[in-house]
C-alpha cells in the first residue's frame, strides 16, 4: 500500500518544476493522463505539493502520496495534505485535450462530457470511501486519529476550449456544489499552472519581505 512521503518546500525547484509544467502545456494541444500527466507530476514532487495551496489550511503540503490506494479499487491519483491539522487535498488527474469538459448534444448550451462526469465521479467514490472507513486503523494511520478535513481537486480539459459562459459554468460547479460537505474545485490543466504562478510569486513575495524584515 502506497504511504505518504514528508515533502519539505523548496522554492527554486518548485519554480523549475512550474516551467518545465508550461513547456509541457505549451508542447501539444492534447495531453494523456498516464502517458504525459501522471509521470510529469509523480517527477515534479514539488509542483504537486504546492497544489496544497488550493487549500488554505495546508498551503506548500508536507505530506505527498501518488497512486494512494483509499479503499479497495478507489485510487487517487494524487494525495497531499498537512500532518499538523490533517487537512488533506485528493486530486484527481483526467486528460487535457480539446473539448475534454463540453461536448456539443441536443440543446444549444454545450452538455457536460462523459469524461468530466467520470472524473468528478471519481471524487465522489473516493470520499464515500473515506467516510465509510474513518473508524478504522488504516484511516487513522494514514490521516491521523481526531477529525481529519477533505477537498477535491478535478483537473481536466484545456482553457482555449471554453467560452466565457463554459468558463462560468465550471466555476460555479467547483465553488457550489459539494459531497458530503467536502467542497471540490475544477480546473483546467491552464488555470492549474496559471493558479500556481500567481501563487508562488506571492508566497516567494512574502518571504522575502519576511527576510528582509518588512
Amino acid at each position: 500500500m502506497k504511504t505518504f512521503e514528508e515533502v519539505s518546500f523548496n522554492t527554486r525547484q518548485c519554480n523549475q518544476e512550474l516551467n518545465d509544467f508550461r513547456k509541457l502545456l505549451q508542447g501539444q494541444p492534447t495531453l494523456r493522463e498516464r502517458e504525459h500527466l501522471k509521470p510529469f507530476f509523480e517527477q515534479a514532487k514539488q509542483l504537486s505539493a504546492f497544489i496544497g495551496t488550493y487549500v488554505p489550511d495546508i498551503g506548500p503540503a508536507n505530506l505527498l502520496a501518488f497512486e494512494f490506494e483509499i479503499e479497495g479499487d478507489f485510487v487517487a491519483d494524487i494525495v497531499v495534505g498537512n500532518r499538523e491539522n490533517q487537512t488533506f487535498c485528493m486530486v484527481e488527474l483526467e486528460e487535457a485535450s480539446p473539448r475534454g469538459i463540453f461536448v456539443t448534444g441536443r440543446r444549444s448550451a454545450p452538455e457536460w462530457s462523459r469524461r468530466f462526469e467520470h472524473g468528478f465521479s471519481q471524487l465522489v467514490d473516493w470520499f464515500y470511501a473515506l467516510d465509510d472507513s474513518k473508524r478504522t486503523d488504516k484511516f487513522a494511520n494514514s490521516f491521523g486519529y481526531g477529525h481529519a478535513k477533505f477537498h477535491g481537486l478535478l483537473v481536466i480539459g484545456r482553457s482555449d476550449d471554453l467560452s466565457p459562459r463554459e468558463r462560468n459554468r465550471l466555476r460555479w460547479r467547483g465553488e457550489r456544489v459539494l459531497v458530503n460537505s467536502h467542497p471540490i474545485n475544477c480546473v483546467t490543466y491552464d488555470e492549474l499552472h496559471e493558479d500556481l504562478s500567481r501563487r508562488l510569486d506571492n508566497y516567494t513575495a512574502a518571504a522575502s519581505g519576511e527576510q528582509s524584515g518588512f
